[in-house]
């Protein structure tokens, strides 16, 4: 069981994402372009590697994604989950 299952209400084993490993939560290259950029100052700011950000980042995004009805608070949701499953989590590995 991934350290971050809880922050999910559905089993996040039966999403897409962890599915399909081809699966992307991006529906463009822009929309990927603006949350890698997210990404990269997200690891940044909690001291990981955006190797270690970018699966749960994506994770996270692609369950709410499906929910979200206004997607333009997504990058700000998922940041703050992500900032949430790493405080459950082991330290940094940096």
């Amino acid at each position: 069981m991934k350290h971050y299952e809880s922050f999910f209400p559905m089993n996040p084993g039966s999403h897409p994402a962890m599915l399909n490993p081809s699966y992307s939560p991006y529906s463009s290259s822009e929309e990927k372009s603006r949350h890698s950029h997210i990404i990269g100052k997200l690891a940044n700011e909690v001291s990981r590697s955006v190797d270690e950000i970018e699966p749960l980042y994506e994770d996270i995004l692609a369950h709410l994604k499906d929910q979200a009805s206004i997607q333009d608070y997504l990058p700000i949701l998922v940041s703050r989950r992500v900032k949430e499953a790493l405080s459950h989590s082991v330290p940094p590995t940096r």
